[in-house]
């Protein structure tokens, strides 16, 4: 199976970074049956949330950017920005790890949380 992840971080490295406070998402496509990945991009945009404030049109926009992504792995998400990415298709994971970690379980888990998703 192949699809395509998205990563809040700061640095590339390490998913760091709330759903609203970021500004840009690291871009990878997964190919299970190669056990491989690629990395596609990085995608920056303009926060939902800036200084306390809260855009509607900036979570929306938000989740325009991300709609050729299957899971967003970020390092917090509220239920609001949940709701809004699932009734897209994209779910909202809170995986506060290393990107690389988590790419290896995406293709080495005998438990596939992406394949299996109930979105």
């Amino acid at each position: 199976m192949r699809y395509r992840v998205a990563f809040a971080s700061t640095d590339g490295k390490v998913v760091n970074q709330h759903f609203g406070r970021a500004s840009a998402f690291h871009i990878v496509d997964i190919d299970e049956e190669a056990a491989g990945y690629k990395y596609v991009e990085t995608r920056e945009h303009t926060p939902v949330c800036v200084d306390f404030d809260h855009s509607e049109a900036r979570l929306v926009e938000t989740a325009k950017v991300l709609a050729d992504c299957r899971a967003v792995f970020v390092a917090r998400i509220g239920s609001g920005a949940q709701q809004v990415l699932k009734s897209r298709g994209i779910q909202g994971l809170e995986m506060p790890y290393y990107i690389e970690d988590i790419i290896d379980a995406l293709l080495h888990s005998k438990v596939k949380i992406i394949r299996d998703m109930k979105l």
